[in-house]
């Protein structure tokens, strides 16, 4: 599903897509000149900014809802360079943007590490599934891929350091910028799937999700809340959560208390839930 408007968006961005940036939008996203374009710019502030990437179209026959924090700069890559190659082809906005949002969502590594962590609390039976990797595959039509952020969010230290991907923090419920991102497209995306699972990868997804079911958005009892986020640079903390290490040995800045205290929780959920 894609609302008008966002057809309407990818309609007028085509030619930018399809003429304009031929070939050189990966250097546009690495040197982050694309924040500055206004075709792609959606706002600014002295330390966030975000750009559009085509993260819209909702699969409305999922049952199950992954939830990141925001489409990093790899997966905003992925996402656009699959429309413009979409769009080149001939392919209708609604296909183009369909195709681009399963090519460019949890890109790379975060995939493989999403089910690792799933398919150690049993998600995979909770599915009915042999391994929640299937999400990524034969079992797709089943998934609906999102973040709390739709598009992606770009953070730096201070106004004159580097734009790096935006991680999450506690504030992301009350920025303005923020917290209107989630009001007007993450809720609106949860309140057309009511009965799917919700899935969300790490502490700041979560904290959103909490959020809106305490304003009675979404049904907690539908949230699976207590996995870490699938960055591929947070082995410590991924081999702490799967019970690779000796737990007495983790290190001080893993946090281990806390992941195993979300672990036992999820564990208690999911095993109930089966």
């Amino acid at each position: 599903m894609l609302e008008n408007e966002i057809i309407q968006r990818i309609g007028a961005l085509s030619s930018d897509l399809v003429g304009r940036w031929p070939s050189d939008l990966r250097q546009a996203i690495a040197t982050k000149s694309i924040l500055c374009d206004p075709a792609f710019s959606e706002w600014s502030e002295d330390r966030h900014a975000c750009f559009y990437a085509p993260f819209d179209w909702i699969n409305e026959r999922a049952d199950i809802v992954l939830i990141g924090i925001t489409p990093g700069m790899q997966q905003a890559e992925a996402a656009l360079l699959a429309l413009q190659g979409q769009l080149k082809k001939g392919s209708s906005i609604g296909a183009a943007a369909s195709s681009a949002k399963f090519e460019a969502s949890f890109k790379g590594e975060m995939r493989d590490i999403s089910a690792r962590l799933m398919d150690h609390f049993g998600f995979q039976r909770l599915f009915g599934l042999a391994t929640t990797a299937e999400l990524f595959s034969a079992a797709a039509d089943r998934v609906h891929y999102t973040s709390v952020l739709r598009y992606p969010v770009l953070e730096r230290k201070n106004p004159g350091a580097p734009w790096k991907n935006y991680s999450g923090d506690a504030k992301i419920t009350s920025r303005p910028t923020m917290k209107a991102m989630i009001d007007r497209y993450l809720v609106s995306e949860l309140r057309a799937l009511p009965e799917a699972w919700l899935v969300p990868f790490g502490p700041v997804p979560t904290l959103v999700l909490e959020n809106l079911v305490q304003r009675g958005v979404i049904d907690g009892r539908r949230v699976l809340a207590g996995l870490n986020h699938p960055s591929g640079t947070h082995w410590n903390r991924h081999n702490c959560q799967l019970d690779l290490v000796d737990h007495k040995n983790c290190a001080l800045n893993v946090g281990c208390d806390t992941i195993q205290e979300r672990s036992r929780q999820l564990r208690k959920k999911v095993a109930s839930l089966i």
